[in-house]
């Protein structure tokens, strides 16, 4: 396993790993409270869809995002880390079908022109690209 997707798959573990619960229906919210040990709505937080977790949970929520955040930012000084991750990146949103690196960029809160302009970032996404589209090791 390489470095990006070792940390995509830790980032992924402390995100399922938290508190928190989902719901679509009044039955769900209802289920949703119970599995977060709360029986007032005021004792809850919403999240974008449809998304909760406890009232007393979101500063360790925001804690977890800035650790996360953080290491996100640390790896990105790693050329070989990006390299994993543009080559990982490319293959999960079919660049050989798209040619379009948008979603791929996305994944590392880059733009398109952030990359063009960034001649460390442009080499090691050029290096990625030519190496996926070769077909080896996919």
């Amino acid at each position: 396993m390489n470095r990006y997707t070792e940390l995509k798959n830790k980032h992924s573990k402390m995100i399922n790993d938290f508190p928190m619960a989902f719901a679509f229906s009044n039955e769900q919210f209802t289920e949703a409270k119970k599995k977060l040990g709360v029986t007032e709505n005021d004792e809850l937080v919403a999240l974008p869809s449809g998304g909760m977790i406890r009232k007393t949970d979101s500063e360790k929520l925001k804690e977890m995002y800035s650790v996360m955040a953080k290491e996100d930012e640390e790896a990105m000084k790693d050329d070989d880390y990006l390299y994993e991750g543009f080559l990982y990146e490319l293959g999960n949103h079919e660049y050989c079908i798209t040619y379009d690196p948008t979603d791929t960029f996305n994944c590392f809160g880059l733009s398109i022109a952030e990359v063009q302009a960034d001649k460390r970032l442009l080499t090691i996404f050029n290096k990625a690209k030519e190496q996926y589209l070769s077909g080896v090791n996919w």
